[in-house]
């Protein structure tokens, strides 16, 4: 009898550790669908900052499945993050058979990925207003990580400073840092507060050369008149 209940208990002793581990596998994929109905909810109402981080949650808990890598990728070129729907995109690929049905829609996601890069933006100074082929897309620093390989013209401006244009080619699939550096503005001649102080003075000269100059013949007793720093005058006779 002893030897029977004694085998009773090692057997429930030798099961306990696979039940216990299912039941915590059996938690984690609830929480997993829990998040991941709550992302989809979030993706159909527009909310797709939120759908991502409930997409994210759900991949981290199970990093395994297909349908969490689907979610993100399609969240993350909603949102215009290119690089990152494309790595989702083959994330999803590399798990499920090639007749999935819903292949078709990442590989669509993947290839449209593919003929977009990353430009980064910086200036010195900072804060510049910046376009890019003409379109205003906000100041600097500027990452767009969704843009068309190829051609493009970045042109920045900031009060106080020249504008600067430069003509870029954005890596399809890859990534371009462009710097801009914004030269200060030459003031005006004119601008200047030594250059009136000097038109001044001499107006005052030329004034005086004049009244010299148009003297008559019965003037020539008048008291000279002298003009320094601080002005003319006449000299006392």
């Amino acid at each position: 009898m002893r030897a029977l209940v004694a085998w009773i208990v090692a057997a429930a002793l030798a099961l306990a550790p696979p039940l216990a581990s299912s039941a915590r596998a059996d938690a984690t994929e609830d929480a997993a669908l829990l998040h991941l109905d709550r992302g989809i909810a979030a993706f159909k109402a527009g909310d797709l900052d939120r759908a991502r981080a409930e997409f994210q949650a759900a991949h981290d808990l199970v990093p395994d499945r297909a349908n969490p890598y689907r979610w993100l990728a399609l969240t993350e070129v909603q949102l215009g993050d290119c690089v990152a729907a494309a790595r989702d995109a083959d994330g999803f690929l590399a798990r499920v058979a090639a007749d999935d049905p819903r292949a078709a829609e990442l590989v669509r996601v993947r290839d449209l990925c593919g003929k977009t890069g990353v430009l980064a933006i910086d200036s010195a100074p900072t804060g510049a207003s910046l376009r890019i082929d003409d379109a205003l897309v906000g100041r600097t620093p500027h990452r767009a990580l969704a843009m068309r390989a190829g051609e493009h013209t970045v042109a920045a401006d900031l009060d106080g400073y020249a504008s600067t244009t430069r003509r870029v080619v954005v890596p399809a699939g890859g990534e371009l840092a462009v710097h801009l550096t914004l030269r200060p503005r030459r003031r005006s001649l004119v601008t200047r507060w030594w250059f009136w102080t000097a038109v001044v003075g001499a107006a005052a000269v030329t004034a005086t050369i004049a009244v010299v100059a148009t003297r008559g013949p019965d003037e020539t007793l008048l008291p000279p008149v002298t003009c320094d720093a601080t002005g003319c005058a006449g000299a006392t006779p």
